[in-house]
This record gives structure tokens, C-alpha cells and sequence, in this order.
């Protein structure tokens, strides 16, 4: 949320500099997302599920409650207009009531429109949205200040006057007020007048009826409507703007006449003209929330005595009203704004926030410290990481989203994606890691290792499991045998620091499959070894950190020749059946000029002695292969 200080001015004194109130709303839980400007426009990062959060006037309520100083009110025009009649009536018809909480109405006669005042074109600007004439700047002006998004439509481009909210139709198209064509399908709703759309439901205006230096007649609306219907049609159409983000929040019914008024008083101050009454369709009124906040429910959450009479005058300033005061607590009604609170805690949390969290005291426990709740799986991916790192990796955090591709039956495609190259989640981290690796390259990289700890998403038998893997890409050689010898030791090193021993390799297809008895590890490719981290975990370790007897390691070297596609890893688990065998190395590979043999050189390393000759004959009369002797 920007926050112009010239804008935030009209609501609240204070003799704070600019960095002085960034840390009154940092405190409040308002952090700065980008610099403070050159013009003193705060960029606000808003993480609450709060609505009242996207005005100017909800964060200014919030900073004089935390400043102790009073709020002023905007200006409204809060009385009725002049009666409806048949020439200046518009007539609502909803037929989706379901997505149509409230529309509220009122017709403005004589107007005229023309530009903006300095005072008005300055704040908007600084805000970042366009000046358009004083009818359209004062529902922009509006909507920044209150938080209810409002249209304007000029009543002389109407074939009919009425507004009739419906479902839109399949290829159904309208043109925005920028200028763009958009095609409409039967998951939206749309404002139309003689059956022909004008409004994109809480999303954008039509061109058609948009309002120019020519209008003197204006129907004016504020709507409440349903914010899932509107986030799937907003990302749907892939628009995005200063409507769609408060809609997006559940804003309250009352808004609407709030918003009404407030407008109202402008446009007479600004336009001129007269108003008129006309129909608000509201068929089931909101009622007002009502809680209970108890005492005791604020020391036991902040840890101090409650001050009664500071938390009354605390939640009067955030215009809670006290229905009644009980020994133990108060009955209060939750302001209209205030769609987030659910909970007694969040009024806790309000008054904590206003008291300012640094003023509550340090104090020792008197009890042992809570016991650990952290999953074995997010300390043990914590233990990945840093062996990565200390092997040389970087690690990075890809977009879990990418294209669809119709051959893969186990893709999760998504509907109403944003980007339509973004449109399904990934089946291995790979698919979104490895561009990583192209970047780097372009930028002249040679010694490359990236990896990344993650989800990837399947699709089986109507199940839609999410599989947490490790993903680690290495691109050190030009040379795809000596990066692939790379590879292996990395994560050779991996299941060392780890402490994962009597690991086997099964070639299967393109990739190497990793095995630990029955347990799948994961797998290996050229480039790449993908390892499933939940099984990690539960791979057998041994881990020895202190030698309880003295031994002699002593290493010896053989080299085996076999046939291009035998597997070097069953060489190295029949070696590892002999008792005193502590490590087996691969050290070199070499392929014959026929490309149907290739000879392999291991190293044995041996605790105390053994015979080595023993070895060979187990592997040629075993496994049918020819040892160098």
C-alpha cells in the first residue's frame, strides 16, 4: 500500500519525519517494501489479511491510534438526496445474488466535468494513478482514501436506464476503458444496460459509457461483491489494478454508503450539479459482529498486568464500540472495517500492537522451554544444505510452476493460470532448476553447482501426492564423462558427511537408480542426481565420530575389464562383502576403441590385512569378469 505523506497529512498532525512515521507503521506491522521516495511516498508491504489496510484513511486510523493523536474525518455528504423520478431513475435488476451482496445507486443531474484540482491531480499522482477529469479522479480519489472501489458511467450513452447485473455469456466481449477488447465467458458477471455489458464486475469499466468532458448526467455506483468469483475472473482475464486488489479482500457491505457520501461531497464541491435517491439493492443486510475481550485473555497472551483502562482507550481510538463493561472483560462491537477479526485474539492483538510490542517487558521463563516441535524432515533438509554448500553448491528456489505438457499423465495442470507458460506444477525439481544453469552460462559461468531442496506434484489414481526431493546440477566440464566423474564424487561426499553407507546402483533406462537395501534414495543422471529426501531420512547411518581401536588402513588397487553395459556398482558391492573392506573408490574408466569394452580401476581400502588375491578370484568366478593380476 503507497502511502503519500502530503495525502496521509489530511488525516492526522504530526511532526514526524518521514523515516519516523516508516517505523510507526513498521511497529504496527506496515514494513517498508522499498525506499522511502524523494517525494515522501511510503511503499508499504501489507502481509495482514486486512481490507481496511488498502486506504489511506484505514492506515492513518491505525498510526493515530499508535500516536495517541486524533483521526480526522474526510468531509461526507451524508444527506438524502433529492427523491427518484421517472426521468431520473436508473432500475437495477441482479440475477446473480449469489455473487451480488450489495449495489448501491445514486444519479448526479447538471454536472460538469472538467480537470481536477491541483490539490486532487497531486495526490493521485503520487499514489501512481493517472488523472482522467474531476468525475473519474473522484472515484479513484475515493476508493485510495476509503477502500470501496466505485464506477461512474455517463447516463446519456445508455440505450436504456437501467443496470442489469447477470451472468456473462460464453464469447461475450466488452471493451475496457483502456482501450482493450476482452472476451468474457459464463464464470463472470457483468453490469449491463440493454443486454450489453458496460462493467466487468468488480473488475473494470466498459469505454462505452465512460464519462467525458461532454457529460452532464452520471449514475454512480458502489458494489459489494463475491471476492472468489472476482480473483478467479481478474487472473482469468490476466488484469490486475487498483479495483481488483480491494476486492480482492471481504470488504464490508457498509462501505458502500460510506463511500456514497463521501463522493457525494466532492463532486458537489468539484462537478456541482444536484443528486438524486435511486435504488440500493441490499437483500440481506450485514450484521455487525459482536466479542467478548477478557483481561485475563491479554495478560496471559502479553505476559504483564492489563492496564483496563489503557486497552478502552485503545480500542475506542480503532473505533471498537464498548457494548457493555463486565468486571472481567467488555462486550464490544467490531468496527465494520474490520472483516478480519475472528477470534478473541485478534483483538488481543490489536491492543498489543497499538501498546507497542517493544514496551512489553523481558522476563526469564520459570519452566522448562517448550518442547521441540519442528519436523525431523525440515532439520534434516537444514543438514542437506549445509553439506551442499560446504561442497561448493549454491543453492536457489525456483518457481514450482511451468508448462503444460499434454504426453505427461502424472502434470497437474491449473486452470486460470496468470501466464499461460506457467500454467501446471512441476513433476522434478529439474524442469525449473535447470534454466538456472543456462543463466549462468550466458553470464560466462564455467563452475557450476546449484541445487535445490523442494516439492515436486504428481498425479496418481486421483491422489495428487507432494513428494519432497533434493535436486543438485553439475556443470563443471565441457567434457560429459569428466562431469559426470564430477558428479559422482559430489555425491559420493553427500552420503559421506551424511553418514550413508551400502548404497547400490541399478542402471534403469537413462538414469541410475540409487538403492539402500529396499529403500529408493533417489537417482543419477549425466548432469544430475535427484534424491528423495523423505527417504533419506529414514536411510540407516553410521555416523563415527571417536575410534575405539587402533587399525592400519592399507589400499590397494585393481582393474576389472568387462563389458560396456556391466555395471561397475555390482563390482563394488561383491567387494564389499569381504569383512575387512572399508572403502571402495572407482578411480578410472576407460573404453575401448571398439566401444564394447571398457576397464575400470578400483581402490580397495582395507582395515588391518587381507588378501587381495582372494578378491579377484571371488570376482572372475562370481561375476565372470577378468581382473588384472
Amino acid at each position: 500500500m503507497k502511502i503519500p505523506l502530503i495525502w496521509l497529512q489530511d488525516y492526522i498532525k504530526t511532526n514526524k519525519t518521514p523515516k519516523e512515521i516508516a517505523e510507526s507503521f513498521t511497529a504496527l506491522g506496515l514494513m517498508l517494501d522499498k525506499p522511502i521516495t524523494s517525494d515522501n511516498v511510503l511503499d508499504l508491504e501489507h502481509r495482514f489479511d486486512r481490507s481496511d489496510w488498502l486506504a489511506i484513511l484505514g492506515c492513518a486510523r491505525d498510526l493515530a491510534a499508535f500516536e495517541n493523536t486524533p483521526l480526522i474525518y474526510p468531509d461526507r455528504n451524508a444527506k438524502p438526496g433529492k427523491p427518484a423520478t421517472s426521468e431520473t431513475k436508473v432500475k437495477l435488476k441482479v440475477d446473480c445474488p449469489d455473487l451480488v451482496r450489495r449495489f448501491n445507486t445514486r444519479v448526479f443531474k447538471n454536472i460538469t466535468v472538467k480537470e481536477s484540482p491541483a490539490w486532487m491531480q497531486e495526490k493521485l499522482k503520487a499514489y501512481g494513478l493517472p488523472t482522467i477529469n474531476n468525475i473519474v479522479d473522484i472515484t479513484n480519489f475515493v476508493m485510495v482514501e476509503c477502500g470501496q472501489p466505485m464506477h461512474a458511467q455517463d447516463l446519456a450513452k445508455f440505450q436504456k436506464r437501467e443496470i442489469h447485473i447477470r451472468l456473462a455469456k460464453d464469447g461475450e466481449k466488452i471493451v475496457s476503458l483502456d482501450g482493450t477488447n476482452v472476451e468474457l465467458d459464463k464464470s463472470m458477471f457483468v453490469l449491463t444496460q440493454n443486454d450489453k455489458p458496460i462493467v466487468i464486475g468488480g473488475v473494470v469499466g466498459g469505454k462505452v459509457t465512460g464519462v467525458d468532458e461532454h457529460t452532464t448526467e452520471i449514475v454512480l455506483d458502489a458494489g459489494n461483491y463475491d471476492q472468489g468469483n472476482i480473483r478467479k475472473t481478474a487472473r482469468k482475464l490476466k488484469i490486475q489494478n487498483e479495483t481488483v486488489l480491494r476486492y480482492d479482500k471481504f470488504l464490508n457491505p457498509a462501505l458502500t454508503e460510506l463511500a456514497l457520501e463521501r463522493a457525494t461531497y466532492l463532486i458537489e464541491q468539484l462537478a456541482g450539479g444536484e443528486y438524486y435517491e435511486n435504488e440500493d439493492y441490499y437483500p440481506n443486510p450485514y450484521k455487525s459482529k459482536k466479542m467478548k475481550l477478557t483481561y485475563a485473555r491479554v495478560q496471559l497472551i502479553s505476559g504483564i498486568a492489563a492496564n483496563k483502562d489503557a486497552i478502552k482507550t485503545i480500542l475506542t481510538a480503532l473505533e471498537y464500540k464498548n457494548i457493555k463493561e463486565h468486571s472481567d472483560g467488555l462486550e464490544l462491537e467490531i468496527p465494520y472495517f474490520r472483516t478480519d477479526i475472528e477470534v478473541e485474539d485478534d483483538i488481543v492483538a490489536d491492543v498489543l500492537r497499538i501498546s507497542d510490542y517493544k514496551n512489553i517487558p523481558l522476563a526469564q521463563i520459570n519452566s522448562a522451554p517448550p518442547t521441540e516441535i519442528t519436523s525431523k524432515i525440515y532439520k534434516f533438509e537444514e543438514k542437506l544444505r549445509d553439506a551442499l554448500i560446504a561442497l561448493g553448491g549454491h543453492e536457489h528456489i525456483t518457481d514450482t510452476m511451468t508448462q503444460f505438457d499434454g504426453t505427461n499423465k502424472e502434470q497437474i495442470s491449473i486452470q486460470n493460470s496468470y501466464d499461460p507458460e506457467k500454467n501446471a506444477l512441476r513433476t522434478d525439481i529439474y524442469q525449473t532448476l535447470y534454466p538456472i544453469v543456462e543463466n549462468y552460462k550466458k553470464h560466462g559461468q564455467t563452475d557450476i553447482l546449484v541445487f535445490e531442496i523442494g516439492k515436486v506434484y504428481l498425479k496418481e489414481n486421483n491422489k495428487y501426492p507432494e513428494i519432497r526431493k533434493l535436486t543438485v546440477i553439475c556443470s563443471k566440464h565441457s567434457d560429459v564423462y569428466e562431469n559426470s566423474e564430477n558428479l559422482k564424487t559430489i555425491l559420493s561426499g553427500l552420503f559421506m558427511i551424511l553418514g550413508i553407507e551400502n548404497v547400490s546402483y541399478k542402471k534403469q533406462d537413462k538414469v541410475v537408480e540409487i538403492w539402500q537395501n529396499n529403500l529408493d534414495l533417489g537417482y543419477l543422471t549425466y548432469n544430475a542426481f535427484t534424491l528423495n529426501t523423505e527417504n533419506l531420512v529414514q536411510s540407516k547411518k553410521t555416523l563415527q565420530r571417536v575410534s575405539d581401536k587402533i587399525s592400519q588402513d592399507l589400499k590397494e588397487d585393481i582393474s576389472v575389464s568387462t563389458k560396456i553395459d556391466f555395471e561397475a556398482g555390482k563390482i563394488v558391492d561383491e567387494i564389499k562383502t569381504f569383512e575387512n573392506v572399508e572403502k571402495v573408490e572407482v578411480l578410472e574408466t576407460h573404453f575401448a576403441d571398439n566401444n564394447e569394452s571398457k576397464s575400470i580401476l578400483f581402490r580397495i581400502t582395507f582395515v588391518n590385512q587381507q588378501n587381495k588375491t582372494e578378491i579377484i578370484n571371488h570376482l572372475e568366478s562370481k561375476l565372470g569378469i577378468k581382473v588384472k593380476r
